[in-house]
């Protein structure tokens, strides 16, 4: 007499093997069989084999939203911060990878990918942290390091709206100096300031932009340039007023949102005080 065929569910090899992610050796200890008997199943049922990433993924992946807001501001954000790749050309897992000092930073980056995939942070606490979030190919929109931002967020003002404060996330800072508000966000990214610089102008928004630092030149910190650097700057009171109130609803960043009402607030107490009209 022949050995008794082990039955496995198709629906519930189906589920654990993909759904779950749980390897042949896994699920043999499940049904109390060897590795060879479910890999058996697996073919006979026609599951198709899982890729060498997806069977070494460890934690769950989901696919972005498709919203077109957050993936704008998840363009801006990228493009001033992120480092995005891939470890192979055929590797299913997007990095993206940062590092930083700012716990708020970390805390932005772990809201905004968290949801998504797995994300890691290491190093000193207090210290220089790297970040790492592990996405599915979804997020492959974040892999180009563009040097202009897309058509299709010029195209539409709430667009291009999110991808402005998602940059402004990454690299730019509210502040009071010498007891007035100001506004000021330091790139490398020539064209992408000079674009932000234009639609504030249509946006009857005074900004400033001018170049800070030459390639190679030698900064006050003891290193060099790695290129030209660009500033652009709103100082001027109802400038500042009306691009807080424009990118505020889209911005993220915790230190963000608390210096934009603290340099909201230094407008108002000059405006009570008669110091500016």
């Amino acid at each position: 007499m022949g050995k008794r065929k082990i039955l496995l569910p198709k629906k519930d090899l189906y589920n654990l093997y993909w759904i779950r992610n749980k390897s042949p050796y896994f699920i043999g200890k499940i049904y109390n069989c060897s590795f060879s008997t479910v890999t058996n199943r697996l073919r006979e049922y026609r599951i198709p084999k899982k890729s060498k990433s997806k069977a070494q993924t460890k934690y769950k992946k989901f696919n972005f939203s498709k919203n077109l807001t957050e993936k704008a501001y998840l363009i801006g954000f990228r493009l001033g911060d992120l480092n995005v790749y891939r470890t192979s050309p055929n590797a299913e897992t997007i990095i993206v990878r940062t590092h930083t000092t700012s716990k708020n930073q970390t805390l932005l980056i772990k809201n905004l990918f968290g949801k998504y995939g797995h994300v890691t942070v290491s190093g000193p606490e207090g210290g220089d942290v790297n970040i790492n979030c592990f996405l599915d190919q979804s997020f492959s929109f974040l892999l180009p390091k563009y040097t202009n931002i897309e058509t299709w967020i010029q195209r539409n003002s709430i667009f291009f709206t999110a991808f402005v404060a998602g940059y402004v996330d990454a690299e730019g800072s509210f502040g009071i100096n010498q007891g007035r508000a100001r506004f000021k966000m330091d790139s490398y990214d020539k064209n992408i300031l000079h674009q932000i610089h234009y639609w504030l102008t249509k946006k009857m928004i005074n900004s400033k932009l001018r170049l800070i630092g030459k390639k190679g030149e030698l900064r006050p910190v003891g290193y060099r340039f790695n290129n030209d650097l660009w500033r652009l700057n709103v100082n001027e009171a109802q400038s500042l007023i009306k691009f807080i109130s424009i990118i505020e609803p889209f911005v993220k960043h915790k230190k963000r949102i608390k210096d934009m009402k603290r340099a909201f607030n230094n407008i108002k107490i000059r405006k009570r005080k008669g110091t500016i009209l």
